[in-house]
Parts: C-alpha cells; structure tokens; sequence
C-alpha cells in the first residue's frame, strides 16, 4: 500500500520521491515507509532516453531538477541515474550528469503511480 491510497494519510504531489515506499501499518497504528526499496535503472537502457547536464558551480540537485524538470522534486530521479549516493554532497564543477527525458520522468512517474 502506498501513501496516497491511505485516507488518513496526506496526499503527496505524484513526483514526490516517498511515492516509491510502501506504507505499512505497525500494531500501534502508526505508519512507516519501507525504505530499504527502491528504483535501480538498468545498465542497458538506450542512450538516446538520456540527455547530459554539465554541472556548474553552485549546482545541486534540486537546483538541476528544478532547471530541468520544472520541479525541485525530481531531484531523486537524477541522484538515482547517475548512482549518486548522498545526495547532499556538493557536486564537482565540469561532472556530466545523464539526465533522462521529460518523457522518460513521466513514463517513470506514471508506473511508480500505478
């Protein structure tokens, strides 16, 4: 079960990146991701689904998002891709990053949504 199935729970906007956990319910009633899940992206998928981001100084993954995406909130999508773990890290000036299309994003979003 996810969270915007669960009445009591808030519903999140559908590019929040706590879509990808499932909810579960404790005998205390309180609710938990399961956050050991998550979205791996296959090593052979076709380059021409990628696009590149040159990082400048100054660049973080929300900013890169937001430039991109229009939302800060896909920020994950590209952490996720480019195999970033931390993502509060500061990124290295002159690192290409690949960044999936906007079509990619949405077809990624329709399927965690679904």
């Amino acid at each position: 079960m996810y969270q915007n199935s669960i009445k009591e729970l808030p519903r999140l906007q559908q590019d929040r990146y706590e879509n990808i956990f499932q909810i579960y319910q404790d005998k205390d009633d309180k609710y938990y991701y399961n956050l050991l899940e998550t979205i791996v992206f296959p090593e052979n998928l076709p380059d021409g689904i990628f696009g590149e981001y040159n990082v400048t100084p100054g660049d973080t993954l929300p900013f890169i998002s937001h430039k991109l995406f229009g939302t800060i909130n896909l920020w994950w999508v590209v952490a996720l891709v480019n195999k970033i773990n931390n993502p509060t890290e500061t990124l290295e000036p002159g690192t290409l990053l690949k960044v999936p299309s906007v079509d990619i994003i949405r077809e990624i979003l329709v399927q965690i949504n679904t």
